[in-house]
């Protein structure tokens, strides 16, 4: 088939072109050749200018092919620690590949770890490629990730498990879970649930303890084992005494023939807070927004949050000092009943302002944002993310979720920022960008100023809900916007985004941003981090030091593979300085569960098409695997006229035989 991207009669023009340059080379004008000769020559001529006259319109030949591919399977094999620890710890699919290697394309996929097997992710890896079968050599323990079952129902190829391991209980005691609070607030006790488990060890006990970093028992009991199918939830609470982040040790003593004394111990970090930003949020009137605002501060462990009433505050019923407050929120103040006269903290402010808000006397303060109101009307305005912002990020998820959600009800009129407050989000109405701020934020006279520019907040969080089942979006925009107005000094210039932990199998990544003197983002000074890690003492030794790259707007560090501990960091650049700790945690996974689960691979292989074979089956699934047919593709293949040798040749062709025919016939 030929294409071209013109209708069908510039094609049928091509050829009355070659058809007018034949008739007026030949037959208009005087007759040099005979009647015959001529017919000769001017079809030549035709056919050729015909030709070029159609390769100016870029033509294209399609046409299918039918391509044979051997069929493609995967080996995928379980090397996790629960393998090595069972009777088939030799197995290996090696065998199975140098067989399968002459009729199939095979990958082979070695899966699992020390610390957990997500086997989950090893069929999620492949959805969607062209597999046509995956065999699978594993005991069946899964125990990170998402369930294998629920990615097996959107498979298109069968899934053949050989079965390894051992399914019967073994002589063993184990912790098999553990739940806390990651983070605790100074002075408070934070709960404790030990899930404590134990089989084939009726009339033994074992004693339970709990250690901090310096070997201090804080918590023992005695567990008496009562049958040998045991399991027990033991509940207990600690103490945060201390600031910081604590390690501690959970250990279960160990009775004479155990399997494996490894899931006998477990280690947890708790970061203890030793104190929180206070938030208060000073309110007109009670309005739904007010506790949309405290929910979402209140997610963060980071800030206490009070409510006050103005009415309260003027009157005296509600009384604040200076130390109570140090972000304040403005919902709708000042207004005409209350012009804030009563409240003169000099802290950080977000101000919300809504439509019970005297205009004239916010305009007054000088805050950073006036706005000219020409009537009493409000506008139903929705948000348009500015990706220039430069004083903090807004990822491109949240900026897209937040666009989408309800308008606020913002006061109608045009606004003015003072020179450093940013838009973060300007108003959209209707589909119309108006440029007007939403969402503003800045420095104004060392003060950090935040505005939001509209009421009906609560109807952000009640959609972020109703969308993803959570409110971590509206949550999280308000943490930044409150946490940008806390931030006082120069010593805030420099910041580091670090996880309070890590597992020991993920990647240590950390972020850090830097401000310049007028608080825009920069990063053109070096910024590195200095590492330090803790022993067994609480002593501390240097880890390293490791240099930041620039990335985006801010920098990025990831980290080399590390122990599993307490470390401390020190990140500086720029004349600035900020430290933190975090910890590197064993998940210990593997070690809860020895016993192999032949009941998830044969619900895999009912759910895809496949089989349970076991070691030893292996010719019996390579006849199955023979089944498999190969591959054919079939696609579309084009190519350009003006590419193909053929069309030159003709072309050659006819332009020699037509030179030939005059110069024999007395052309000269």
């Amino acid at each position: 088939m030929i294409l071209t991207g013109f209708p069908w009669y510039a094609t049928a023009a091509c050829i009355v072109v070659g058809v007018a340059y034949a008739v007026l080379l030949y037959f208009v004008g005087p007759k040099q050749f005979g009647r015959g000769i001529r017919w000769i020559l001017a079809a030549f001529r035709m056919v050729v200018v015909s030709i070029v006259a159609f390769l100016l319109l870029a033509p294209t030949s399609r046409r299918e092919v039918h391509e044979r591919q051997k069929p493609h399977v995967v080996l995928a094999q379980d090397v996790s620690y629960s393998m090595r620890q069972s009777s088939d710890s030799v197995y290996t699919l090696e065998e199975l590949k140098s067989r399968l290697e002459e009729r199939f394309r095979v990958s082979y996929l070695p899966f699992g770890s020390d610390e957990a097997t997500d086997i989950g992710a090893v069929l999620d890896r492949y959805r969607g490629d062209d597999v046509s079968a995956m065999v699978m050599a594993t005991d069946g323990i899964h125990n990170h990730g998402v369930m294998p079952t629920s990615v097996a129902g959107q498979l298109t190829f069968p899934v053949y498990s050989v079965a390894l391991g051992d399914t019967s209980r073994r002589c063993d005691a184990r912790l098999h879970d553990l739940r806390c609070n990651r983070i605790a607030m100074l002075g408070n006790s934070f709960p404790l649930e030990i899930g404590v488990g134990a089989d084939l060890l009726k009339g033994h006990s074992a004693r339970l303890s709990i250690e901090d970093a310096s070997g201090k028992e804080l918590f023992t009991k005695r567990i008496e084992y009562t049958g040998n199918q045991y399991d027990e939830l033991v509940n207990t609470t600690l103490e945060a005494k201390q600031p910081g982040l604590h390690r501690y040790t959970v250990r279960l003593g160990a009775v004479e023939g155990e399997l494996s004394l490894d899931n006998n111990r477990m280690t947890f970090y708790v970061d203890v807070i030793d104190t929180r930003r206070k938030v208060v949020i000073f309110a007109n009137a009670p309005h739904p927004d007010v506790a949309a605002l405290r929910s979402a501060i209140e997610s963060n462990p980071s800030y206490e949050v009070r409510v006050a009433m103005a009415d309260d505050v003027e009157k005296g019923k509600t009384r604040l000092s200076n130390d109570d407050v140090e972000v304040a929120i403005f919902h709708n103040l000042p207004s005409k009943s209350h012009p804030l006269t009563a409240i003169g903290f000099e802290v950080p402010v977000l101000y919300v302002v809504g439509l019970q808000t005297d205009l004239s006397r916010f305009n007054s303060m000088h805050s950073g944002l006036e706005i000219d109101a020409r009537s009493r009307k409000t506008n139903e305005v929705t948000a348009c993310h500015q990706a220039a912002f430069p004083l903090f990020a807004v990822t491109d998820d949240d900026a897209k979720a937040i666009e989408s959600m309800p308008p606020l009800s913002a006061p109608f009129g045009q606004a003015r920022l003072s020179q450093g407050v940013q838009p973060l989000f300007t108003a959209r109405l209707g589909k119309l960008d108006t440029r007007q701020p939403l969402i503003a934020a800045g420095n104004l006279a060392g003060q950090r100023r935040v505005f939001v520019w509209g009421e009906g907040l609560w109807r952000w969080r009640l959609y972020d809900y109703q969308e993803r089942e959570s409110h971590e979006v509206f949550d999280r925009l308000v943490s930044q916007l409150v946490g940008f107005a806390a931030l006082q000094g120069t010593r805030d210039r420099l910041q580091v985004n670090a996880e309070r932990s890590y597992g020991r199998e993920v990647q240590v990544e950390i972020d850090a941003t830097l401000y310049d003197e007028t608080y825009k983002l920069t990063n053109v000074p070096e910024v590195s981090l200095k590492l330090s890690k803790a022993d067994d003492r609480g002593k501390y030794s240097d880890a390293g030091e490791y240099p930041f790259r620039r990335e985006g707007k801010g920098y990025k560090l990831i980290l080399p593979p590390l122990a599993e501990g307490l470390y401390r960091y020190a990140a500086h650049g720029d004349g600035q300085q900020t430290e933190g700790y975090f910890a590197v945690e064993s998940l210990n996974l593997e070690q809860r569960q020895l016993s192999a689960d032949h009941s998830l691979l044969a619900t895999l292989a009912a759910t895809t098409g496949g089989k349970v074979y076991h070691p030893g089956d292996e010719d019996e699934l390579l006849e199955e695997l023979a089944a498999i047919k190969p591959v054919i593709y079939t696609h579309w293949r084009y190519l350009e006229f003006i590419r193909l040798p053929w069309v030159l040749v003709l072309i050659l062709l006819l332009l020699v035989a037509e030179w030939t025919i005059r110069k024999y016939c007395g052309e000269v």
